[in-house]
């Protein structure tokens, strides 16, 4: 596998030819030799998981507090990722592994909060959807599985979004909205991270998604914390 590192002197401007995108090597922010390897998207991230403890620390019902902690879990291990980038599957792994958690514990807290379980066919639909997934994890790159979890989130709101308040329903459609743009974000850097690198390769691109992230975690955080 070869990941998309600019290879930036005083000679040379050529890039190593990306055969994948896979989190966080290849996300556009050219990593540092030393130190913090993405110290522009660590600075966002901080403040996004701050975002998430505040409203963590002021949740009092399990079930809110499960999806906040899942959520607070994944945006640590999600900035430390930017943080250290460490060689092999491990990061993107573990990534994919508290997305499904965040997933698994916003469908339990819809459940308990409607107090209905969608019917079988459903959980069907649901179970296809993880299928695809998992599959797209093991022979598909990242950008793939982004978009089926993605996918199992709306389906999970598909099935309760009749059942919320309209408060509720007004916020599920700009986080909604602005999960989708970051996905156009992520496929953006996956077809033109290169080109971009190339005219300002100092410009920390990816940053960008996670500026765009703090809008729909705090949506979510703040709708569902209580």
């Amino acid at each position: 596998m070869k990941y998309l590192f600019p290879m930036i002197n005083e000679k040379s401007s050529q890039y190593i030819e990306m055969k994948d995108y896979t989190f966080p090597f290849d996300t556009c922010e050219i990593p540092q030799e030393t130190g913090d390897a993405q110290p522009y998207s660590v600075s966002v991230n901080i403040i996004t998981c701050l975002i998430v403890l505040y409203f963590l620390l002021h949740s009092k019902n399990i079930p809110n507090i499960l999806l906040l902690l899942s959520l607070f879990i994944f945006e640590v291990f999600h900035t430390f990722s930017h943080f250290i980038h460490i060689k092999g599957p491990l990061q993107y792994t573990i990534t994919h592994i508290a997305g499904f958690l965040v997933n698994l514990a916003f469908f339990n807290l819809l459940y308990h909060t409607t107090n209905i379980f969608p019917p079988v066919y459903y959980n069907i639909f649901l179970l296809l959807i993880l299928s695809i997934d998992l599959y797209s994890f093991f022979n598909l790159s990242f950008i793939y599985f982004v978009f089926t979890q993605i996918f199992f989130f709306i389906a999970i709101l598909g099935f309760y979004y009749p059942l919320l308040t309209q408060k509720i329903k007004s916020n599920i459609h700009i986080i909604i909205g602005f999960t989708l743009l970051i996905y156009l974000c992520f496929v953006n850097e996956k077809i033109n991270c290169k080109r971009m690198l190339a005219l300002f390769p100092q410009f920390p691109f990816h940053v960008i998604i996670e500026m765009i992230s703090i809008i729909p975690v705090y949506l979510l955080s703040s709708t569902f914390y209580k």
